[in-house]
């Protein structure tokens, strides 16, 4: 009994480590095998973003107007690294106001994606 206890605590002791898992990434997602395009990405946007009178141009509350694709792709471009810290990041936030629910990781994963091929149409 004396060595099996003792046997179980060895395979216990090795078994932990106090190493940390690996960090987060901002696109964990293969975008090799994710299909992206302007109109699915926009509508995306317009669904989350623009629809909630969040970005939609006038009014906005925030500088951010996503009121067309081609200011939406115009923000990216000039505010990337922005964009990929509140939007794409594994710590996004957004959308973050009245209660709406955060971007999946999916729909995330494939924004990145999108942002990382070009932005194609």
């Amino acid at each position: 009994m004396k060595q099996l206890l003792t046997g179980l605590v060895f395979i216990f002791c090795i078994s932990c480590t106090s190493e940390k898992g690996p960090a987060p990434t901002d696109n964990p997602a293969d975008c090799d095998t994710v299909l992206v395009t302007s109109t699915r990405m926009y509508a995306i946007i317009q669904e989350n973003c623009t629809n909630r009178t969040c970005h939609p141009g006038s009014g906005s509350p925030v500088v951010a107007d996503f009121s067309t694709l081609v200011k939406f792709k115009n923000y990216i471009t000039d505010n990337g690294s922005m964009f990929r810290l509140r939007v794409t990041g594994p710590n996004a936030d957004m959308p973050q106001i009245m209660g709406y629910p955060q971007l999946s990781r999916a729909t995330r994963d494939s924004i990145a994606c999108w942002v990382g091929k070009g932005m194609p149409d």
